[in-house]
């Protein structure tokens, strides 16, 4: 890790940080964290669970409630973007997010890694009022390979929870997650830190809180799903639990993050009937009441 201290350094962030701006380009040294090769462990059962989360949408036909009508996209047609591929509608928040990621990965290389040295989680500029710092290394990477692993982490997760939740809930639940993760790692490692996979753990603790929260909406196959992301949580952990160039702090912070927000988001849905309605409902029970969704008719349920 490369210090930062002294008023100067403080005054003067650019300057502070340029010895470490090197490694940063070049992924070498013992100095800050990388979020994201960690999750190439996460991914790999995550993307099981992801599949899984897929998978179901696209079965969902058949059992109680129809998973479109809680919230996933139905199949497809025309010429336009197929539902999952990149442009369609129903990704829109993680397509927003993907190009993000790389027009500021274009930056860093442009600007010779000054915005890095601006944006990278650096606690002692944090501490002395730039709270910017929080959410901008969610934004950037150390190199092409950390960035091209966090953006198929994305891209493989993102649309899952985005049909899932809602877009609105998806982005609120990934800005939650960056942060969470950036304040796990001011107080818990002292070393800079960039990287998205902060918020894309978070993304995997939203989807698990989903399929926890709505147990009893898709039966078994919300069974199935968790035991997916347990095995991928357990399995990261073993495999990179004591790799020190990994900022774990950031990782496990995002996904507290992920599980708090999903958990008060929700969408927590509850079969039920409507007054002036005919058949069965979901209506949205999550304990914030801001992004509740619109009650959903199941079963041909319809106003009266």
């Amino acid at each position: 890790m490369i210090p930062v201290g002294g008023s100067r350094a403080l005054s003067r962030p650019l300057a502070a940080l340029r010895p470490c701006l090197p490694r940063l380009a070049g992924g070498g040294g013992s100095g800050g964290s990388r979020r994201g090769s960690a999750f190439r462990g996460f991914l790999g059962a995550s993307q099981g669970a992801a599949a899984a989360g897929l998978s179901l949408a696209a079965a969902g036909a058949g059992g109680l409630p129809s998973l479109a009508a809680a919230g996933f996209s139905g199949g497809g047609g025309g010429s336009g973007p197929q539902p999952g591929q990149f442009g369609h509608p129903d990704r829109r928040v993680t397509d927003v997010l993907l190009v993000a990621n790389v027009l500021m990965f274009g930056l860093q290389a442009l600007t010779n890694n000054l915005i890095t040295a601006w944006g990278i989680k650096a606690n002692a500029l944090i501490h002395a009022g730039q709270w910017w710092r929080l959410i901008t290394p969610a934004f950037l990477h150390g190199g092409l390979s950390h960035l091209l692993v966090n953006m198929y982490s994305l891209n493989s997760l993102g649309p899952v929870v985005e049909t899932t939740v809602g877009q609105r809930r998806m982005l609120v639940m990934y800005f939650v997650s960056a942060v969470a993760g950036t304040v796990a790692s001011l107080y818990g490692s002292p070393n800079l830190s960039l990287g998205a996979s902060a918020a894309i753990f978070g993304m995997g603790g939203a989807i698990a809180v989903h399929f926890y929260t709505n147990r009893g909406i898709y039966g078994s196959r919300s069974d199935r799903v968790l035991s997916s992301l347990w095995q991928t949580l357990l399995i990261n952990l073993v495999i990179n639990g004591a790799n020190p160039r990994i900022d774990h702090w950031g990782h496990m912070g995002g996904l507290a993050g992920g599980v708090l927000a999903a958990f008060l988001l929700g969408p927590r849905w509850k079969q039920t009937t409507m007054p002036k309605a005919r058949g069965r409902w979901l209506v949205d029970d999550a304990p914030l009441p801001w992004l509740r969704s619109s009650p959903k008719p199941i079963d041909g349920g319809r106003l009266r």
